[in-house]
């Protein structure tokens, strides 16, 4: 999916090249809105591959992956969940997914909004310990109330090792769960949710958001191209951000009158809640090995961890 040239920001065929960057912010969201359909295009690909785990039913994929959830969340050492990381880049590797992919889709991210949440963990008038690195050491003790802090803020040793082992659980943990979803197809995905018997709202609402944000990123995707093709670049700053204010409402009104005229028209036709797919599953010796395989793995993790733990 691309701009026309005359669309384009930096064409030389653009009628008013040097006057468009005030406008830049619609050429943005454009190609932020065709970058979001390339992934989601090409995450659907990859589950069309014909690797390891797209291979296994998607029941026992579901139930292996959330055991191995919570063993990597159990885990206190790193040599073990870094150990679990390179299995899954592996596992990756044999299930055709690009492990450069899946590392730039979690740790671009992760260690950005986990790291802000243990920030104030790492200092000793938060979570008191050794002194790994002091940063400033006052006259005196400080008092804010009731509340005494020492009077030297440092970096302890158990709140750095802490964040560090609190970043890395989280992004393995990520790493499963895009694992699973780029090797899975959604509505197979769904469809084992329901046999777990994970309530049928929960699906729903899952199903109706997946299926109609490629609609709602449509139709923004055409009021943006609409208003680049009609912007000759003189539009004030005032001007975008009442246009932007506009296009939320317009796009809240839009949503709200399809989603009554979708779930009447689904009534209509006697839907209740449940996912059918094309595909039937068929538990095979395969996927019973596989998930043998998981719980022994998960078993062994768990035991080293407690071995090492003392």
């Amino acid at each position: 999916m691309n701009l026309p040239l005359w669309l384009q920001t930096n064409s030389p065929l653009s009628p008013f090249p040097s006057k468009l960057k005030q406008s830049n912010f619609i050429q943005k969201t454009l190609q932020d809105i065709i970058r979001f359909v390339r992934e989601s295009v090409y995450s659907e690909e990859i589950a069309l591959r014909s690797g390891f785990l797209q291979a296994i039913d998607p029941r026992i994929k579901l139930l292996a992956i959330f055991l191995l959830l919570i063993t990597v969340n159990l885990l206190r050492h790193l040599p073990l969940l870094w150990g679990v990381y390179l299995a899954i880049l592996i596992l990756a590797t044999l299930s055709k997914v690009p492990a450069r992919f899946l590392v730039q889709r979690v740790w671009l991210v992760i260690p950005l909004f986990t790291g802000i949440m243990v920030f104030p963990a790492l200092f000793n008038w938060v979570r008191p310990g050794d002194p790994l690195w002091t940063i400033w050491t006052f006259s005196a003790s400080l008092h804010i109330g009731p509340i005494h802090f020492p009077r030297e803020l440092s970096i302890t040793h158990q709140g750095f090792w802490g964040a560090i082992l609190l970043i890395s659980r989280v992004g393995i943990s990520v790493t499963l769960a895009v694992l699973l979803t780029l090797t899975t197809r959604w509505n197979n995905l769904l469809r084992a949710l329901r046999t777990f018997f994970v309530p049928k709202i929960f699906v729903v609402t899952l199903e109706m958001t997946y299926r109609y944000i490629f609609v709602l990123i449509t139709l923004l995707e055409d009021m943006f191209l609409a208003r680049k093709a009609r912007d000759s670049g003189h539009s004030s700053g005032a001007e975008q951000r009442r246009f932007v204010g506009s296009s939320i409402a317009s796009l809240f009104g839009k949503s709200l009158k399809m989603s009554e005229d979708v779930y009447t028209s689904m009534i209509a036709r006697g839907y209740t809640g449940e996912i059918y797919t094309l595909q039937r599953f068929q538990l095979r010796w395969f996927d019973v090995f596989s998930m043998g395989v998981s719980l022994m793995l998960s078993l062994s993790l768990y035991a080293a961890d407690k071995v090492l733990g003392g």
